[in-house]
């Protein structure tokens, strides 16, 4: 049986563990998240585990950990010429949108939700539940692996998100703030449903796709209901969803769930705030959706990121409605 070390290169919520087990069964599968140890510490637990089974009698391996720079990969070579095998590295060329979709997933098929930022706090021993921060500190000093490194063989394998048959239906997520609605104050979000002003020809249009077997989702971001009582734009949970009610009624719509995102701007603490993907991967998950045959209609910027992280279509208002 000829020898080697796998390694596998890429973000947390990559893609990597799907490729040990799809790829790589009968490989001696190394991993920090069970084994712990420190990835820089040529004699930290992963790589004693490896002598261990190499004395034993393994001769393949598979390094299933992020590897992000030269400096990590180097340990590995340097076990690796201590044991006389050669590496290859496989590297996933997942980008941080799909990083980002893949992790959100991991959260709602682990714990039937998509975590808010202080739930992370709950699971801090379960390396599978993570915060954008983790993707984000990945890129941000991850060096392309290059065969100039001593690697014998670099494989760069692109992203490909894989979904059951079970995902087929199709469905239109749906902005509100400027998509769907104004304010007649001229404010820039609703905080009372009496405000509310529908955009004409949003309710036709919507009934007719209806009709052709979409099913209708609300996406929004409604930081609002992260300010506090007397701050210009509060709305509480309750308000919200009532704006989002009278919205329907006012277009004389039934839109079967209303999913949206309380955090404000900046760096992102949770998948929840578009243009992460959280909201899309929840609607995916729990009602079997088809990215491919869906389609997110909204007026800015982070809509159409955060179609694209979710595989969806993405149309603004104005392509949608032809207003």
């Amino acid at each position: 049986m000829s020898g080697e070390i796998i390694i596998l290169a890429g973000p947390p919520g990559g893609g990597k563990s799907t490729l040990a087990t799809k790829y790589f069964p009968h490989h001696t599968r190394v991993n920090r998240d069970t084994l712990g140890g420190n990835t820089m510490a040529p004699d930290g637990a992963m790589y004693q585990y490896m002598r261990e089974r190499y004395a034993a009698g393994d001769r393949r391996f598979v390094l299933d950990n992020t590897h992000p720079t030269a400096a990590h990969r180097a340990v590995v070579l340097g076990v690796a010429k201590e044991l006389g095998l050669p590496v290859k590295c496989f590297w996933m060329d997942t980008n941080l949108g799909e990083a980002q979709l893949l992790a959100a997933l991991r959260q709602v098929r682990k714990t039937g939700q998509l975590l808010y930022a202080h739930e992370y706090a709950d699971h801090k021993k379960d390396p599978n539940l993570f915060p954008p921060a983790a993707q984000f500190a990945y890129f941000k000093r991850f060096e392309e692996p290059t065969e100039a490194e001593g690697l014998v063989e670099v494989m760069k394998i692109p992203f490909k998100l894989e979904l059951g048959p079970e995902y087929c239906n199709k469905a239109l997520l749906l902005d509100y703030d400027g998509t769907l609605r104004v304010t007649k104050s001229g404010e820039k979000w609703p905080t009372n449903p009496k405000d509310i002003q529908v955009i004409p020809g949003c309710g036709g249009k919507l009934l007719e796709m209806q009709a052709q077997g979409y099913r209708l989702f609300g996406v929004s971001n409604q930081s609002g209901v992260s300010r506090q009582p007397g701050d210009k734009g509060y709305l509480t949970n309750t308000m919200a969803t009532e704006c989002f009610r009278e919205t329907d009624r006012l277009m004389g719509v039934e839109v079967e769930a209303h999913l949206y995102a309380i955090d404000r701007g900046g760096p992102p603490k949770s998948y929840w705030r578009k243009p992460c993907p959280g909201m899309g991967a929840l609607l995916i998950e729990k009602f079997k959706l088809d990215p491919g045959q869906c389609i997110m209609v909204g007026d800015m910027k982070s809509d159409a990121t955060f179609a694209a992280r979710c595989g969806f279509q993405f149309q603004t208002e104005k392509e949608f409605f032809g207003c």
